[in-house]
């Protein structure tokens, strides 16, 4: 029996899918947000996600992202939900690698032929039927047939880098103990780095970004202000987050463990001419 995951914020929407898929066959495992749908997936290893679009803390276009970076979840169908249909989510969608958009508010008519075409994998348009062929009659007429779409492509996240930005971060490099500073946009796209350049940048941004969107939404529910910052301790290192506005942060990797006040400053004294060359 197929395994749905669905994640949605909306218990309506998640209890709708659950009848429908049940009845469907399918075995379903829901999740209230994006985080809990990544664990869920780990856990229980579905055949199949239906994400919504938007919600709070990371994107369906996010765990989108993030699942086809993870070698297990590669080829996983994703199917998104969004209430906006137009060509700046259909682009996004595939740019994410997911196999198809649904249409909020959806009906079993237009979810049954998508889950299935994803589970069997099929392709997103399915190619007509070939007609019958003719009797001889002078010049027949061929039957076109639809041209089939192309397999959704794994999003690569190479380095979209901002000119200008270099020289706003480099004064970062001052302080010996900063190994690499970056900018992270939309996505978890670095629009600018200097130092040295994390393994797998790609996954490593995509996280970064996620993780920050996590600890805002922890805030938001925590009744606590805007996130401004977040700072990660490891061992030899620290990862030093700071908020830039809503699409872009900064961050820092700094060797060792000392004390961050002088970053701290040298980030409020940068953050403006920051904020201004990203507008």
């Amino acid at each position: 029996m197929p395994k749905v995951l669905v994640v949605d914020d909306s218990t309506s929407v998640r209890k709708v899918l659950e009848r429908l898929l049940s009845a469907r066959g399918l075995q379903v495992v829901t999740a209230q947000d994006a985080e809990e749908g990544l664990k869920m997936a780990t856990d229980e290893s579905p055949d199949l996600v239906i994400a919504d679009v938007v919600m709070p803390g990371m994107s369906g276009f996010e765990l989108c992202q993030l699942l086809r970076l993870n070698q297990r979840f590669r080829d996983v169908p994703v199917i998104l939900i969004s209430g906006i249909m137009d060509d700046k989510t259909l682009a996004q969608a595939q740019s994410v690698g997911a196999n198809g958009v649904i249409s909020k508010p959806f009906t079993p008519d237009t979810l049954y032929p998508k889950i299935e075409q994803a589970l069997s994998k099929a392709p997103a348009v399915a190619v007509a039927a070939p007609a019958p062929m003719p009797a001889p009659t002078p010049t027949p007429e061929p039957t076109p047939t639809p041209p089939v779409a192309a397999a959704p492509s794994v999003p690569t996240l190479e380095p979209v880098l901002k000119p200008g930005l270099e020289p706003l971060l480099s004064p970062f490099l001052d302080k010996p103990e900063v190994e690499s500073a970056m900018i992270i946009g939309p996505g978890g796209a670095m629009l600018g780095q200097v130092g040295q350049m994390p393994p797998d940048p790609e996954v490593f941004t995509v996280y970064c970004r996620t993780l920050f969107s996590i600890a805002g939404v922890l805030g938001d529910r925590s009744g606590y202000s805007t996130l401004d910052g977040l700072t990660l301790e490891y061992r030899g290192h620290q990862l030093v987050f700071s908020r830039i506005n809503t699409d872009h942060s900064l961050v820092l990797v700094v060797r060792g463990s000392g004390q961050l006040g002088v970053l701290r400053y040298l980030v409020q004294r940068q953050l403006p001419q920051i904020v201004k060359h990203l507008a």
